[in-house]
């Protein structure tokens, strides 16, 4: 990925205010993909993996725009510069109002009060600990917004809203400059230094070289792109019309993908396995070519693995406990050694780069002011986060405990993607699920367990996340020729309005559809109904559960450990991180599988040569399907109908 000529204009005004116009239709895009009943009526969640096929789609009319007036008003084009600004905006925003974000989170505010009954006992349990800035406590004024046909612009209904979105908007773009700080003060070890590779922005990159003109001229891209969004383009024919053949294809419905091989085994031990999908997603596969072979290999490995661990349990009597093999606590464990690790090779770096940004002067002048300025914007970060669970009753080190847990597997996240770019990874097991496993319910009040129930709303599963994007962006950065420093106040920017516009088209829908059928309910019904367990029947500190986490952790660093010592080592310890995830993995686990055989052969073949030669082909994979699979998309939006979905 080279820089060139036509970088030099990139964090225009033009490009930042193109971006920010856009992040309010991409957010309506966004909200509106659940559809009237949720999962089963929605669009394809484009933030469930790493490469935001919205953002790509948007980025590809761009292009095709530059295309358009490149005689008439060659001016008017956008630079490769504008085209990366943009997409990155478009991207952060998008992790920002994404699936296990906003999309979740905005729901979940006035949920409890709504769907409050004698038999659940929410009201009793746990309304008077939710403060008043922080949701809609009047039920009758929630009417309109959960029975539709009704509408959010006017004043009473805005008014309603006002409060709760400001404070929680607050909340989320504080995290998210704390998220950027954190990003300004490892991207220099991360991105210039060791070099990592930054597998998820290669796509963009070449699109963004030249209009994608090297890219678009190679044949074998077209092969793959026709490829991909022929499947596409067919199955979503098949979908509409029956009489139409089908050529695979998850349909519509997420959990009939494929074939599941866990039908074939209906006794015991062997049906212990489970919901085991054989699908294959072009786009996976050519996400898949651009990562690692040994972390290909460790993925789709420990999957299987995790089945085998099932049956071994059913053998050994150990498949009746409950929460067995512990799989959450499996994530976290893993993922926070991931974090922990980071931060430990990077430890001497972090110490003398503060140090040099507070006590010397004169060398490197810029990125000592970077550098100071995100270690004091993180300071008032925390001390904002504390004071807004303070304010909400929350003990100071109950929040540092939760916060630290959460950007410790950001940290974790962020340089798995950099260094490795899997195509997609889920945390299941959140914060404070991990600190009540730990130390049980009584060390916690109410209030601060009903705060960090709300605080699930953007720490569901980690698929879509912000940070891991913005050091991306400043690998970018770095390719287009951009200072880092011009990126932080437009990343802010669309921050803002990425959040607020998320909440508008949320509530908008719900006031249009009515919220009670608008969207997914029962994630919220068993966020709230594991709160109404905590507070109804306290729990002791989980020794099984811990025990998990602790031999999680430890596994990774005995991976680690091999990883670094053995070149021949073939296992990768963010494999086992990512592979035991079983949400998306059980979807995506075959083409992983299935892109590592072809990489594996392409390169034992021809070479470093030969894989270089490839790389347009499965590229094309990638944009086929996104492409035709956002059509699909966007006509679902439009008619109001549910459309053929190629991604969960």
């Amino acid at each position: 990925m080279m820089t060139s000529p036509s970088s030099t204009r990139s964090v225009t005004f033009r490009a930042v205010l193109i971006a920010l116009i856009l992040t309010v239709p991409n957010s309506y895009w966004l909200m509106i993909s659940w559809g009237t009943g949720g999962y089963d009526s929605g669009q394809s969640f484009p933030t469930v993996v790493s490469l935001y096929f919205n953002a790509v789609f948007i980025l590809l009319l761009l292009i095709g725009w530059n295309y358009l007036i490149r005689v008439a008003a060659p001016r008017a084009q956008f630079s490769d510069g504008e085209l990366t600004v943009v997409y990155l905006l478009l991207a952060v925003a998008s992790s920002i109002a994404g699936h296990d974000m906003l999309q979740l989170l905005w729901p979940l505010i006035p949920h409890s009060i709504w769907f409050a009954t004698p038999e659940n006992e929410w009201a009793e349990l746990f309304h008077h600990h939710i403060p008043d800035w922080l949701t809609v406590k009047n039920r009758d004024a929630l009417v309109p917004f959960y029975q539709g046909e009704s509408t959010l612009h006017v004043w009473s209904h805005l008014w309603l809203w006002i409060r709760p979105v400001f404070w929680w908007s607050a909340l989320i773009v504080v995290l998210t400059w704390m998220m950027l700080c954190l990003t300004v003060l490892v991207q220099r070890q991360w991105v210039y230094q060791e070099k990592l590779t930054y597998p998820i922005i290669q796509i963009p990159m070449q699109l963004t070289e030249r209009n994608g003109s090297a890219l678009f001229r190679n044949r074998l891209f077209w092969i793959g792109f026709i490829l991909a969004g022929s499947m596409n383009l067919i199955n979503g024919l098949h979908f509409l019309f029956p009489v139409v053949p089908s050529v695979g294809g998850i349909g519509h419905n997420p959990s009939k993908v494929g074939f599941d091989l866990g039908q074939l085994f209906t006794e015991k031990p062997l049906n212990a396995i489970g919901y085991t999908p054989l699908a294959v997603y072009p786009f996976v596969v050519g996400l898949s070519f651009f990562i690692p072979l040994n972390l290909s290999f460790s993925i789709w490995f420990f999957y299987l693995f995790r089945k085998i661990v099932l049956v071994w349990g059913t053998m050994l009597g150990l498949g009746h406990l409950p929460g067995f093999p512990f799989a959450h606590e499996q994530l976290f464990g893993a993922w926070f050694a991931l974090g922990v690790f980071a931060v430990w090779v990077s430890r001497k770096f972090l110490y003398e780069q503060i140090k040099a940004a507070f006590r010397r002067r004169g060398e490197e002048i810029e990125h000592v002011r970077i550098v100071r300025q995100a270690a004091i914007g993180l300071t008032l970060g925390v001390l904002f986060v504390l004071l807004f669970c303070f304010s909400a009753g929350v003990s100071p080190i109950h929040a540092l405990a939760y916060f630290g847990l959460f950007f410790a597997l950001a940290i974790a996240i962020t340089r798995v993607r950099a260094e490795l770019g899997p195509p997609t990874h889920d945390v299941l097991w959140h914060p404070g699920g991990a600190l009540v496993s730990v130390l049980g319910t009584r060390r916690f009040g109410g209030k601060s367990l009903t705060l960090f129930t709300f605080f699930r709303g953007f720490n569901r599963s980690y698929r879509c996340h912000p940070m891991p994007v913005m050091l991306e962006g400043f690998k970018a950065a770095e390719l287009r020729s951009v200072a880092p420093s011009k990126l932080v106040p437009a990343i802010m920017l669309v921050a803002v309005v990425g959040t607020i516009s998320s909440a508008w088209a949320y509530y908008a829908q719900g006031y249009r559809y009515g919220a009670a059928i608008y969207g997914e309910h029962w994630i919220r019904g068993a966020f709230l109904g594991q709160l109404r367990v905590w507070l109804t029947t306290p729990l002791d500190a989980a020794p099984l559960e811990i025990a998990a986490s602790i031999g999680a952790f430890a596994f990774t660093g005995l991976l680690t450990g091999l990883h670094r010592w053995f070149i021949w080592w073939p296992l990768h310890p963010a494999g086992y991180a990512i592979g035991i995830g079983y949400q998306t993995m059980n979807w995506y686990w075959v083409s992983i599988l299935l892109s590592w055989l072809m990489k594996l052969i392409l390169v034992r073949i021809g070479g470093i040569h030969a894989y270089r030669k490839g790389v347009p082909f499965f590229t094309g994979l990638v944009l086929g399907e996104f492409f035709v699979g956002a059509l699909w998309s966007l006509a679902g939006v439009i008619l109001g109908r549910p459309m053929y979905r190629f991604m969960f």
